[in-house]
């Protein structure tokens, strides 16, 4: 098929040079990222994979400068493969998902191979390439899934960031596997000038990676440092701290307490949630928590508070309502928490909770006693059967 377009006509050693610049720049900075990170966030694999592209290219540059034969210049076609295998593994360690090493591996090494394969059998250089490229879109198409999945569930324009560079990082791959060959333009010498264009569509796509990846990096580190004031970052919920702070601020108001009508405290955790996270992972773990915390959410009134207190424990405080009514309270949000079906990855899950409730003996009960006779009567309920509400006397 010709093409009826003129493409101007890029030098491609130039543009392989300028490739391989950037992918050594991003790999430096995000090597040096990982190591005082301890690889948190997935950055190793990150670093991997621009330094991948930076390293293959540069073996590349030093085989056509030694005269190498061409088929040994298909070591650039392997190295965008094991770029993108190593996408999709950050992309992964970054949402926390299984890494799923072996099927990478696998598949990724199946596609090297070929491609060497073509290259000995004195197979034209762009088959090679158009194989390597098709494997590559499958990979990073693997890794887009689960960020479009995390940016509906969270959001935010790091996350869209990504999944806009990833989404299009699959269209090229996809797109120059079919207009590397030659049908396309009419010619090999005809094939070169779009050959170069994708080049530097591809160095384009390659520095929006690097941006969003430092955007990832930074916005969990901004969650990090919600955590460590008073905000839990899984479910948005205050964390333990917060309770204990928020409590503090609600007695020096002498708000807490009175006779009949004060504070309750209630202690929730999910029955046999271990099993939740060994048979559905820690994805689908995590959904749960989640999908928990908004419905506690549902449970509480403006000035009431609802706590992750830490793994599958949660808590909420009721102002102004009797132990009678908590009770009640408790028992609504128990039932709620049975006839709700948790949305995850791996399907809908139900689950149950156990709750164990307290009220304070008076404003000079510290707080980590509440909350102590609260898990006390928490454990009653598991120890009664589970899905349950006992009460502390």
């Amino acid at each position: 098929m010709l093409l009826p377009l003129n493409f101007p006509t890029l030098d491609i050693p130039t543009l392989l040079i300028i490739y391989q610049s950037v992918a050594t720049l991003m790999a430096v900075v995000t090597l040096g990222g990982a190591w005082s990170a301890r690889g948190s966030h997935g950055l190793w694999f990150w670093a991997g994979a621009f330094g991948a592209i930076a390293l293959a290219q540069l073996l590349r540059a030093l085989l056509v400068a030694t005269g190498a034969p061409t088929p040994l210049l298909t070591i650039g076609h392997i190295g965008g493969v094991v770029s993108s295998a190593l996408v999709l593994l950050a992309v992964r360690r970054f949402l926390g998902l299984r890494l799923r090493m072996l099927p990478v591996a696998l598949f990724a090494g199946l596609a090297c191979l070929a491609s060497a394969l073509l290259a000995l059998a004195a197979q034209p250089n762009w088959i090679s390439l158009s194989l390597t490229l098709s494997a590559s879109a499958l990979l990073r198409g693997f890794a887009l899934a689960p960020i479009i999945r995390a940016w509906r569930s969270r959001g935010g324009f790091a996350l869209g960031l990504m999944g806009v560079d990833l989404a299009l990082s699959v269209a090229a791959h996809a797109l120059r596997a079919a207009t590397v060959n030659p049908a396309f333009a009419g010619s090999a010498e005809q094939a070169v000038p779009i050959n170069g264009l994708w080049l530097l569509v591809f160095i384009l796509l390659l520095i929006g990676q690097a941006f969003a990846v430092l955007l990832l990096v930074n916005s969990e580190l901004q969650r990090s440092l919600w955590s460590m004031i008073e905000i839990d970052p899984l479910t948005g919920l205050l964390n333990r701290r917060g309770l204990k702070n928020r409590v503090g601020r609600l007695r020096q108001r002498g708000a807490s307490t009175k006779a009949e009508l004060g504070m309750v405290v209630a202690m929730i955790d999910f029955d046999h949630f271990k099993e939740i996270n060994d048979r559905h992972g820690h994805a689908a773990g995590d959904a749960v928590l989640r999908g928990l915390g908004h419905l506690l959410l549902g449970h509480v009134r403006p000035n009431d508070l609802a706590v992750r207190m830490g793994g599958e424990e949660f808590a909420v405080v009721w102002q102004e309502v009797s132990a009678e009514d908590a009770v009640k309270l408790a028992e609504r949000l128990r039932q709620s928490v049975a006839d709700e079906l948790f949305s995850t990855d791996a399907g809908a899950i139900q689950c149950t909770v156990s709750i164990g409730i307290a009220m304070p003996r008076g404003q000079d009960e510290a707080v980590d006693d509440l909350l102590g006779r609260a898990d006390a009567a928490l454990y009653k309920a598991k120890r009664e059967g589970r899905n349950r509400v006992e009460r502390a006397y």
